[in-house]
């Protein structure tokens, strides 16, 4: 990543801005007159539906618009997703509807559910559906202090809350589930281990993920989780990359990168984690991808099995893309 010094420069303001609108209520208040808005209806973002170049893009609107959608209480309601990239100053808010107004909406756009935003938006539209979905059902299921049950207050940016009863400091935080997630080489590199439950598509398999328990480090959720769902050691972990995913949970998706030790190939599966597991090799994987590219209904309507991976837009769709060079 190579950014001017403008470019660096602007970053390190918005920065600094958003923490300011995070902190201090008045500010942010004043902020919401400028603000762009992300309405959501029922958990699903407004999203634009362009033709197959344009894609997938969020809908924003302004200040007067999402009051007149989301009521006169809007403040009270949305919460802060950042600043825009191309602004030095203009805040991102995400704000729940008042129901009905579907019929309202402008020709082409439409309120998506989270799965096709998620996999469909590019990565940074992604991230802020995900954020303004995980904070809005946060403020919506957290409402008293799990320590003496009094109703809590928010901040102004909605990214906490605050008991004013056991102590002034008493803050509580959107909580993140982290899950490691893994792309399983054997020994020599040129087969991959692919899992799958039963709630996914028909003829999906993807790469084994599991939370991370209090107290471990990456490296030992990997190896504790391939041990227990598939039955074998692996040697040295390395970090891949991360992806935020708001499905079912809030959780945080490292992805790694391990190979089967030498002698532990053989599976021996945990049944009721798993409907199956399996080595595949890159000329399985390469062929399923190019399936899946030209005609991606068969994560809808797969009556032949075929053996496909994981969708676009997901961590272990790049795991799998870069283990066969593309």
């Amino acid at each position: 990543m190579s950014w001017s010094l403008r470019r660096m420069t602007r970053y390190v303001a918005q920065c600094k801005y958003l923490e300011q609108l995070k902190q201090n209520d008045d500010l942010c208040s004043q902020a919401y007159r400028k603000g762009s808005y992300l309405m959501f209806s029922n958990g699903k973002p407004l999203l634009h539906f362009g033709d197959k170049s344009a894609g997938l893009t969020i809908k924003f609107t302004n200040f007067i618009d999402a009051q007149t959608h989301c009521g006169e209480d809007l403040a009270c309601r949305s919460v802060l997703l950042g600043i825009d990239e191309e602004t030095d100053d203009i805040p991102m808010f995400a704000s729940p509807v008042t129901s009905g107004i579907e019929s309202e909406i402008e020709t082409g756009t439409k309120f998506a559910d989270l799965r096709t935003a998620t996999l469909g938006l590019p990565s940074y539209d992604a991230s802020l559906v995900a954020r303004g979905y995980s904070l809005l059902t946060w403020l919506e299921t957290m409402k008293f202090c799990p320590s003496c049950a009094t109703k809590l207050s928010r901040n102004v940016a909605g990214t906490m809350l605050s008991c004013g009863t056991c102590s002034k400091a008493n803050h509580h935080y959107p909580v993140i589930h982290p899950v490691a997630i893994t792309r399983v080489e054997d020994p020599t590199g040129k087969k991959v281990l692919l899992v799958r439950q039963p709630k996914h598509p028909a003829g999906m398999y993807t790469c084994i993920a599991g939370f991370i328990e209090s107290g471990e480090s990456v490296e030992k959720a990997v190896r504790r989780e391939i041990a227990e769902e598939a039955g074998i050691v692996v040697g040295k972990v390395e970090y891949f990359d991360l992806q935020m995913w708001p499905l079912p949970q809030n959780s945080l998706m490292l992805a790694c990168i391990t190979r089967a030790m030498p002698g532990s190939t053989t599976l021996d599966i945990d049944k009721q984690e798993l409907e199956d597991a399996k080595w595949f090799t890159k000329e399985e994987v390469l062929k399923s991808y190019k399936t899946i590219l030209a005609n991606p209904n068969l994560f809808r309507n797969n009556e032949g099995n075929e053996f496909i991976i994981p969708p676009s837009g997901t961590i272990a769709h790049s795991l799998l893309k870069n283990w066969i060079g593309l």
